[in-house]
This record gives structure tokens, sequence and C-alpha cells, in this order.
């Protein structure tokens, strides 16, 4: 199918660090892959690399009206930010916890917030215009790697507890399922580049995890 692409970067199934996408823009560190990734999204595909690294996602995390990154990468990276600006609105997030990836699950419609970054809510419901919740993920702070959403449906870690996928399903106003990725992996954050018109997955992805993900991405 054109809205599916099954690739690795270079030999990495874990293709969801190195980029991430809303339904306006793509941004990756994996720029020989810039063609492929722009075919399945139907969006602009931008490069760029923070640090020198290819692994995009891990410092950022936004929307379709925006983008959040580290201050620190904003202070010493500003060429990279610069990049972002010219693409979408970006705001800078002033904390030591740099892999704002990591730390942030989000759609259009609300923000899954990691209780490390707890003090900025306010400022990251402000900037998005969009309600901010506190949250774990299986008990663990690292939601952006444990859950990972888009506009039309959410994947988490297989240990999600009930009343943390109950909060996500409402913030997010989406439907939310629980999956593994790369063939058994309970990360679908670093496993996954998608939003609502397509996505791309490892080609180590099994056939009951390729199911599932379609099922509940909206693409069946």
């Amino acid at each position: 199918m054109q809205n599916i692409l099954r690739t690795n970067f270079d030999g990495d199934p874990n293709i969801g660090l190195y980029g991430f996408a809303s339904d306006s823009y793509c941004f990756t560190g994996a720029g020989r892959y810039v063609t492929k990734l722009k075919d399945t999204l139907k969006v602009p595909v931008h490069v760029v690399h923070f640090l020198n690294m290819d692994l995009a996602k891990i410092f950022c995390a936004g929307n379709s009206s925006g983008v959040a990154v580290p201050k620190i990468i904003d202070d010493f990276d500003r060429e990279e930010t610069e990049k972002l600006r010219e693409h979408t609105r970006v705001i800078s997030i002033d904390t030591n916890y740099s892999s704002l990836g990591n730390l942030i699950l989000m759609n259009n419609n609300g923000i899954v917030l990691s209780p490390l970054l707890k003090k900025h809510r306010k400022q990251l419901e402000s900037f998005f215009g969009v309600p901010c919740e506190i949250s774990k993920i299986a008990g663990m702070s690292i939601v952006g790697s444990l859950g990972f959403a888009t506009n039309k449906g959410c994947l988490l870690h297989p240990k999600v507890r009930e009343k943390e996928k109950r909060m996500i399903e409402k913030i997010l106003q989406v439907d939310a399922d629980i999956t593994t990725v790369n063939f058994g992996s309970p990360y679908p954050g670093a496993g996954l580049i998608a939003n609502s018109n397509g996505f791309a997955v490892s080609e180590v992805t099994s056939g009951p995890e390729l199911g599932r993900v379609t099922d509940v991405l909206g693409f069946l």
C-alpha cells in the first residue's frame, strides 16, 4: 500500500528515533529517505541534524501547529532550530531533560506530559493551544517512547495501566490500544513515523504488529 512504508534506516529498525511527522510536516535526520517519507506521509519532509546526529525525534516533539525543543539545543545548535522555524512555530523549553521526544506524547488535540516536565505544563498548553495532562505509561515517565499518537489513534506499551489508557484517550481524543513494534519491542514511539496520511515501520515489524498499527491508526 502506498501509505505504508516498510524500511530500516541504514539497517536500524528504530526508525521512530530518526524523525516525527504531523499532518503539516515531517522532520527527520535520515536524509536519504526523504523521498520515501514524502511519498508515504504526503507532507513536506525537512532534514535536521541536532548536535550532528540523525536522531531528530529524540530532541523535539510537536504537532501540526508547532514544535517544542529543549533550550540547550536552541542555544548551542541554533542553525538547526532555525531550520525548524522556517517551516513551523518553535517553543524553546528551559529544562535539564533534553530528550523531549521521549517525554512528550501529543497530537493536534492534546498533550500527555511526563512528570519530569510537569513545571512546563502551562507553557506548553499556551503555546500549542490544547489541554495538557501529566501522566506516566506503564508506571514509567518516558511517555514519548512508551506511546505513539496521531490524530487518528494511539499505540501504547503492552503494560499500560487502564487508568492511564483512559486518561490518554480523553486528552488526545482518539482510541488507544496496546502494541509492540520491531518484532517484540514494547516502545512504539521508537518504531514508527506516522501521521493521518500514512506510516513508516521497520522491515522487522511482524505481521500481527503491522495489523495492529494499521488498525489503531485508522488505515484499515
